[in-house]
């Protein structure tokens, strides 16, 4: 782009952001006032005021209680961060596997474009560590009450490289000889410079066969030739999530289709903006900022709400803004002359990505907001924006406090205090005395008057709890549970019944009360993937592999190829369905009530050697032996060096079956498996030898199966012929109905 083009953009593109930064400046401060508050209460600041000086919330302390004792009393226990906890952890026992769909499921390219994609789902899944970033996103939405996915794909030498052809054009003399006659192009002379066009002689014109003076032409030809291989940084999807702190929205928008713009900003040391962007070094505004010893705070009330809560009311030097926003190309309207307007239009048809350190444009290119972010739809709000629920808990959370305060301090003030007459007890000789039971202490003579000795104490009433305390703390706990979702029975609290059933049923009411949470998270996973799904294949420029562990312990590579991505992928949906995860106690639970049916088909299933793994890790007895394991991870390994190898025979196998040892049973049924298996109908594709190799080898285990099913000679062995070499004939089995000879025409009958 042109200096004075580049010059042109950012004046322009400039007036838009300033646009952006002052809609909804009010609205927004107050949202940053409260989301910054939630994240002091998960860090346990509960005791916390708000200074319109500082505009942050503060942290009380010694010093700003030093006329009182409070603090001494203060040891908020935070249950906020507990209960949030709970609800993180109900929602984060699985992270939504995904499933891809062909355009048409008659089209085979399709169909293999969609099995590509379930691998690459699985790839962008491990490169991101999706756990983690589906407990985080949890995290986001509980305190900030809007979370959204920034995804887009990045290049990097430590993601491998690939090689890559570079072509280049290059400008070319050519003399081409042409037939007068039939037009046909006889000779096409390439020509180095300086070269002179050869001269023209009569010629046989290979395409009429007649002799021709061909026609001379020379011209200038563009052409592309192969330059060099260039070792190529290979891409990958980074996924992130972020809320209302880092992105601003317009809080008027209902859906992600209504924004006009998004903004993404965080803070960082500006010698890694000097870094990401070069051009920064010679503008002469950002080398201020490196002179000072802090930059200073360009969008302060941002800044200081992004603030980690451990710098406790510092802030932290060398650190810039840097920013992001993605304009839609409506937003160009607000500039005042059409020429303006449509110049942007023609320049960023789908939209406008602009990059900013404080308040300085280091960068801009063409980037539709659509492709790169994806906003969280809440159903249960008329907008995007929408109070975070751990706002339900704040109230419970200042209450709590207050009662442990108060509670503390009476058990404290439970001693009295005593009061005594010094003309009575000598205090400084009391204070020397050993203290020891039944002792006995002199006072002293005429100082009572006649007066009791129980006359010259006074002790002052002692603190005494109300009975209403605790049964209030109770209930206030009781109903902050109700309000926020985290029942105990999610989190494995005591409640009043101890039987099975009702606790079961009273987790399932918990997880109920969460499922709309689920549900919209899941419709908000799906439509990520359906961006990052065909954003990864693009990037994809050779064949790439992910080496993934089989059942029985081995490890294969899984080869997403270019030619299975010529197709198209339908759609993309989740594999789990819309109830909530179970977690590991409760497929425990559920297996052990099944284990304690009486239905044949349900014992078969848990029988079967496939699925003695997972009873073994359900019951939680890893080391428990299970019979028939290793036969099936033995056939495993089989099979692996039967696919590396091709039959000796056409009957014969290159691994034979060993006829005594081997459990033929659990072998036959792993190989049967196996051929059923996606694993095994690809095989049968790409590797025909070793397919036929495992068949044959499967087919061995059959026979020997039914063989062990043929019924056996007597205990005695089979019949030894007599004297005269003669072999006795077999005793009839009486239970074979036989046909009786016939008598006569009327006469036919059986004999049993």
């Amino acid at each position: 782009m042109k200096k004075v083009d580049k010059e042109r953009c950012k004046t322009l593109l400039k007036q838009i952001i300033d646009h952006i930064d002052l809609e909804d400046r009010a609205s927004r401060e107050r949202q940053l006032r409260v989301w910054r508050r939630l994240k002091l209460l998960w860090e346990g600041y509960s005791r916390t005021w708000y200074s319109e000086t500082a505009h942050d919330w503060r942290v009380w302390d010694e010093q700003d209680q030093s006329n009182t004792d409070q603090e001494y009393y203060d040891k908020p226990i935070n249950i906020f961060r507990a209960y949030l906890e709970s609800i993180i952890a109900a929602l984060s026992v699985l992270v939504p596997p995904i499933k891809c769909y062909p355009d048409d499921a008659d089209n085979p390219l399709d169909i293999a474009t969609a099995k590509a994609g379930d691998k690459v789902a699985q790839l962008i899944y491990r490169h991101n560590d999706v756990t983690l970033l589906w407990i985080h996103a949890l995290f986001v939405y509980c305190t900030e009450g809007m979370v959204s996915c920034y995804h887009r794909p990045e290049c990097d030498k430590e993601y491998g490289q690939y090689q890559e052809k570079e072509f280049e054009d290059v400008d070319e003399t050519h003399q081409t000889l042409t037939c007068p006659k039939c037009q046909n192009i006889i000779d096409d002379i390439t020509l180095e410079e300086g070269d002179k066009p050869e001269k023209v002689s009569q010629t046989t014109c290979p395409s009429c066969n007649n002799e021709v003076t061909p026609i001379s032409e020379v011209s200038e030809i563009t052409v592309e030739k192969f330059k060099q291989v260039l070792n190529s940084d290979k891409a990958r999807i980074i996924m992130e999530c972020y809320g209302g702190l880092n992105v601003k929205t317009s809080n008027w928008a209902r859906s992600q289709k209504d924004l006009p713009y998004l903004q993404y900003a965080y803070e960082t040391h500006y010698a890694n903006s000097i870094n990401k962007f070069e051009d920064l070094r010679d503008d002469e505004d950002f080398k201020k900022l490196i002179g000072a010893k802090s930059p200073g705070a360009y969008d302060q009330y941002d800044q200081w709400a992004r603030l980690s809560p451990q710098y406790q009311g510092e802030y932290p030097i060398n650190v810039v803004t840097e920013k992001y926003t993605w304009i839609r190309p409506a937003l160009y309207n607000i500039l005042v002359a059409d020429e303006d307007v449509n110049y942007l239009k023609k320049k960023f048809p789908t939209g406008v990505k602009v990059s900013m350190v404080n308040s300085i444009i280091a960068e801009f290119c063409e980037c539709c907001l659509d492709d790169e972010w994806t906003v969280l739809y809440n159903p249960l709000s008329n907008y995007l924006q929408d109070d975070p629920i751990a706002l339900l808990i704040t109230s419970t959370q200042e209450i709590v406090n207050d009662l442990v305060s108060l509670i503390q301090q009476t058990i404290e003030h439970g001693i009295g205090q005593t009061f005594v007459d010094p003309a009575v007890l000598n205090l400084k000789a009391y204070a020397s005395t050993e203290s020891t039971p039944g002792g006995m202490y002199p006072i002293k003579q005429g100082s009572l008057g006649g007066k009791s000795i129980g006359d010259a104490f006074f002790e002052t009433r002692t603190a005494t709890l109300s009975q209403e305390v605790i049964p209030f703390l109770s209930a206030i706990q009781s109903m902050g549970q109700q309000v926020i979702g985290a029942l105990p029975s999610l989190w494995g609290g005591q409640i009043e019944s101890k039987t099975a059933s009702v606790y079961s049923m009273s987790r399932s009411q918990a997880l109920q009360r969460l499922g709309n949470i689920w549900k919209m998270l899941l419709i908000w996973w799906k439509n990520i993937h359906n961006k990052t799904i065909p954003m990864y294949m693009n990037t994809i420029k050779e064949d790439e592999h992910d080496v993934r562990q089989t059942e029985d312990g081995n490890f294969i590579n899984v080869f997403i190829r270019m030619a299975e991505l010529e197709g198209k992928i339908g759609k993309v949906e989740l594999e789990a369905n819309e109830n909530l995860p179970i977690s590991w106690n409760q497929v425990r639970d559920s297996i052990m009530q099944l284990l304690q049916s009486s239905n044949p088909k349900i014992m078969e299933i848990f029988c079967s050697s496939e699925n003695l793994e997972i009873i073994r890790e359900a019951i939680g007895l890893t080391d428990l032996y299970v019979p028939g394991e290793d036969d099936r991870n033995k056939q495993y390994e089989e099979i692996k060096l039967l696919l590396q190898s091709t039959p000796l025979t056409d009957s014969e196998p290159s691994v034979p079956i060993d006829p005594i040892y081997d459990n033929h049973v659990i072998e036959f049924e792993i190989v049967r498996k196996w051929v059923t298996s996606e694993e095994g109908r690809l095989a049968k594709i790409t590797n025909a030898q070793g397919y036929k190799n495992v068949l044959l080898h499967g087919y061995q285990h059959q026979q020997e199966i039914q063989q062990s099913m043929q019924p056996q000679p007597p205990a005695g062995g089979p019949p030894q012929p007599n004297k005269q070499g003669n072999v006795p004939p077999a005793q009839p089995n009486p239970n074979v109905a036989r046909e009786a000879p016939i008598m006569g025409d009327q006469h036919v009958s059986t004999v049993q």
